[in-house]
């Protein structure tokens, strides 16, 4: 029976108001743990993947925004430049009706905007014009909203020298026309109808100058040894047009036909007159220098008249001989240079230092021809001068000798000749040498294939009265023949 004390007896367990969970519990809080981890991560890698997918489709997005506003830039310049609107500002600007066929835009090989069939009063027409640019230039053009056109180019143009002129004409108009970033205008092929004075053809171009101007033409021979350029510059109150060249290793179309290993002009050039105030032309024997003038003429029998003068100190004559008789040596072979010039100077029939004063005279239906017929007459003095393979003093006091030695000469104090040379030879006339009291007089013809027809009168001099040696010249210049 239960006593007064209401306390219970100790045992081995504790009542107590914590809650500790068993295993499920700790499980199930395990679980719930492990879910809340799971939705975390799972919502930062769909943030992480939407930034990666953003910073991948933000450049797509702005090509896009770029090309978007590009489109309807060059839809507002296709506007713009319409083939019908090109045609009223060219019209405006050159003071002509014009005429464009179509205008389009090209992608490739490089990008530009193409003229067809431009028609330039009826007086010209250009098949094409290009007006390039490049994707940096449209770029700029997109930003800033001003054309950064390019280089424009012209394709090939065969023109008469009344449509150069019209051309040259508009050149000084057409900075009002071109957009300003066009610095060069360019035809990539010129050729001249009819021409013999400017036979071959030529890349031509205008560039801009500092002013903004389009003020002068250069054409480039193209094709061809050496080098020739040629600067055009038309006066824009419709007067002659000036003109400035150079030249390398060049060949003129009229006589002489020699390779000239230089040349410097400049002139003016209207449609009655080519003028060549001064030229200069260098060779290996020595330069040139005067003037020429070919102009139309009202009365006489011929259209056009040449006239000029040359002058020239200095010219080597066994270098003359050397490039009329010898064909030039391979470049590069320079096995026994020096020996063969040595040789050759002493071989040569003649030898000295020529100077020549000369006036100009031609007439003709064209300038060429004027040019092909020139005639040059004057005076001729030779400093040094050797007449190599006879010597004449010898002869004259032997005529009954063999004929002349190859090794013989004859050297002079002084020689001088009056000449007319043409394209139908050259004829040396009044000839006079001296050495000491020996005295030489006759006249000489060349002909076209060099070969040598004159007489030679020899006269000894002196105290004792003998009869001049008279001697006939046959042959060729590289090996003349003297015979009694």
């Amino acid at each position: 029976m239960p006593g007064r004390h209401t306390e219970f007896p100790s045992s081995d367990f504790a009542i107590t108001s914590v809650n500790v969970g068993d295993r499920l519990d700790q499980r199930e809080i395990e679980d719930r743990k492990q879910q809340e981890e799971w939705s975390f991560y799972a919502r930062r890698h769909w943030g992480s993947t939407l930034r990666v997918w953003a910073r991948r489709l933000v450049p797509y997005a702005v090509l896009l925004a770029v090309l978007a506003f590009a489109g309807g830039w060059l839809a507002e310049e296709r506007d713009a430049l319409a083939a019908n609107r090109i045609a009223q500002r060219l019209s405006s600007a050159l003071r002509i009706p014009v005429k464009v066929q179509d205008s389009r835009f090209r992608t490739t090989p490089a990008p530009a905007m193409i003229l067809s069939g431009v028609d330039l009063g009826g007086q010209l027409r250009l098949d094409e014009v290009v007006l390039e640019f490049t994707a940096p230039s449209l770029w700029q053009s997109v930003i800033s909203g001003h054309r950064r056109w390019g280089d424009i180019v012209i394709s090939p143009l065969t023109l008469n020298f009344d449509q150069a002129s019209h051309l040259l004409t508009w050149l000084s108009s057409i900075d009002g026309v071109v957009p300003d970033s066009v610095t060069k205008v360019r035809i990539s092929q010129l050729r001249f109808r009819g021409s013999g004075l400017l036979p071959d053809p030529y890349e031509a171009t205008a560039r801009r100058e500092s002013n903004g101007k389009f003020v002068s033409v250069t054409l480039r021979r193209l094709g061809s040894p050496g080098t020739m350029q040629l600067r055009v510059t038309p006066d824009r109150n419709g007067g002659p047009v000036s003109f400035e060249g150079d030249a390398a290793d060049w060949q003129p179309p009229f006589a002489p036909h020699i390779a000239w290993t230089e040349m410097v002009a400049s002139g003016h050039a209207g449609a009655d007159a080519i003028e060549l105030e001064r030229f200069t032309m260098g060779s290996a024997f020595g330069a040139i220098s005067g003037h020429l003038a070919v102009r139309h003429q009202t009365e006489g029998s011929a259209a056009w008249s040449a006239d000029g003068r040359i002058s020239s100190v200095g010219i080597d004559i066994p270098t003359v001989i050397q490039q009329i008789t010898k064909p030039a040596q391979a470049p590069g072979d320079k096995t026994g240079k020096a020996q063969s010039e040595t040789d050759e100077t002493q071989s040569t029939p003649l030898s000295g230092t020529a100077a020549i004063e000369a006036t100009l005279v031609g007439a003709g239906a064209t300038p060429e021809d004027a040019l092909r017929q020139l005639v040059a007459a004057g005076e001729i003095k030779v400093r040094s001068a050797s007449l190599n393979g006879i010597n004449l003093g010898y002869t004259a006091t032997r005529p009954s000798a063999d004929s002349p030695s190859s090794t013989a000469s004859t050297r002079f104090t002084k020689m001088e000749s009056s000449f007319v040379a043409s394209s139908s030879g050259v004829l040396f006339k009044n000839i006079h040498a001296t050495a000491g009291a020996l005295s030489t007089r006759g006249d000489v013809t060349v002909t076209p294939q060099l070969t040598l027809d004159g007489i030679l009168h020899v006269d000894l001099g002196g105290a004792r009265v003998q009869a001049p040696l008279r001697l006939h010249v046959r042959g060729d210049v590289a090996h003349p023949k003297y015979g009694r």
